[in-house]
């Protein structure tokens, strides 16, 4: 069987990176995309070209109803194996006490905790072990946010992952990345991050070279499980 690794919202920013990371060790790739397939195709061609591995695209709506054990079980089926499972699509939109709420809250929920816990259990289920790296946020760890249903579905994600840790172990390990200023959201671009900096202890940003070392020290270090990697200069801590 091939061993695959596969990404939710792999086809941009933090995704993307994960992806060409993980073909330039000769992962094979399941790559998930809901709207953005140009995107997917165009990041399909490149990896295969470049690196000479095998990408498969996969495109599901998560706002909808999906039998993630059947998906599992069919890439099974072609002799696909899935040893890392990356839950890196997220949706990111500002909320507050002012809304009523009841929709975003939804969306949000589902998008960022209620997808990575199907996948999870449905990932333990029918392959049995490997690695699952969640991404979180920095800011699960404070409690003021203008992100309030984001910021929610995130920590409770922190958590899914410190108990999925515990109850799939030893057979898998389960940790996430908590990224801070990394890439400025839509509509933003670098000197956004650069004023936010100074607010936090080391004053400057990352880049995603800081994520993939990340990830890649998760997936090197066999007795590493059930821990929130921040990659964030020290954000987290004021």
């Amino acid at each position: 069987m091939k061993t695959y690794a596969l990404i939710t919202g792999g086809s941009d920013r933090i995704g993307k990176a994960v992806a060409i990371h993980l073909a330039k060790q000769g992962y094979h790739l399941v790559l998930h995309y809901n709207s953005a397939k140009e995107k997917a195709e165009n990041l399909q061609m490149h990896i295969e070209s470049t690196y000479k591995v095998k990408v498969e695209l996969l495109q599901i709506n998560f706002l909808k109803e999906n039998d993630f054990d059947r998906i599992f079980e069919d890439f099974k089926r072609k002799s696909i194996t899935i040893e890392v499972l990356v839950n890196c699509a997220s949706d990111f939109i500002p909320s507050s006490f002012n809304e009523q709420g009841s929709e975003l809250f939804d969306k949000e929920m589902t998008i960022n905790l209620k997808i990575p816990y199907l996948l999870t259990k449905a990932f333990a289920r029918v392959f049995g072990k490997g690695n699952i790296i969640n991404f979180v946020d920095t800011k699960v760890a404070k409690n003021k946010t203008v992100h309030l249903d984001y910021i929610l579905s995130k920590k409770l994600l922190k958590d899914f992952t410190k108990i999925s840790a515990v109850e799939l172990a030893p057979k898998i390990r389960v940790n996430a990345i908590a990224p801070g200023l990394i890439l400025p959201p839509e509509g933003k671009d670098e000197s956004y991050l650069l004023n936010l900096a100074k607010d936090i202890p080391l004053k400057t940003i990352g880049n995603l070279d800081e994520i993939l070392k990340a990830f890649q020290f998760i997936l090197d270090s066999y007795f590493f499980t059930g821990q929130i990697l921040y990659i964030d200069g020290g954000e987290h801590l004021v």
